[in-house]
């Protein structure tokens, strides 16, 4: 299962493809280290705006104009000091108040996974929610606050997964995320079961406008 335009979130820079917006394209030295966050939220925000013929007074053909929206977007989905954006409703407090400024009634949907193993969403419950931010058309912003055995995850970090499939001879799902350009692949079942500190899933849906 797969957003319909993944091809959206690539940047083509000669003969280079680039997967996803890039939390380096950032101004400060303070929101290249704490801009992954926004970043995602970006690549949501676009994805949809694109999809909805332009809700947003965004232009996104160029790096250079992606960068215009990246801060505005930080301005909304703002990062703290110390820890960043560590979690799915500051997340969507930020994505809300964005649409609300221009007028858009989008509502985030959010999956919270407590650092708690006992708390935690089951793996039918996470790829439940999954499947339906896919089959709803937008890519979902993942929070990864620790990777536990999947090495190809940094901690701490917020990337953007746009595909779901079940490996039969494996018995597992396996997540194709964006990250800063680069395409990645991991088993959501092992991070479930190995992550110590959780995470999280986010995605937006367009309701009409009031």
């Amino acid at each position: 299962m797969e957003i319909k335009h993944p091809e959206w979130l690539q940047i083509k820079t000669g003969n280079l493809i680039l997967y996803g917006y890039n939390q380096e394209w950032y101004k400060t030295s303070f929101q290249k280290t704490r801009g992954c966050g926004p970043t995602a939220a970006a690549m949501l925000l676009l994805y949809l705006n694109r999809r909805g013929a332009g809700s947003l007074p965004y232009q996104s053909n160029s790096i250079s104009s992606i960068t215009q929206i990246l801060e505005d977007v930080w301005n909304f989905v703002t990062p703290g000091w110390l820890l960043g954006l560590n979690s799915t409703r500051k997340f969507c407090r930020g994505v809300e108040a964005l649409a609300a400024h221009y007028g858009l009634s989008w509502q985030c949907h959010e999956l919270s996974l407590s650092a708690f193993k006992f708390k935690r969403a089951s793996l039918s419950q996470v790829v439940k929610f999954l499947k339906e931010g896919l089959a709803s058309d937008c890519p979902i912003a993942f929070l990864n606050l620790q990777k536990g055995r999947v090495t190809s995850l940094e901690s701490w970090h917020w990337i953007v997964l746009v595909s779901l499939s079940y490996e039969e001879s494996q018995k597992r799902y396996l997540a194709t995320c964006y990250d800063g350009g680069r395409l990645l692949t991991f088993d959501l079942g092992l991070w479930l079961k190995t992550t110590r500190l959780g995470g999280g899933f986010v995605y937006i849906t367009v309701e009409a406008s009031h």
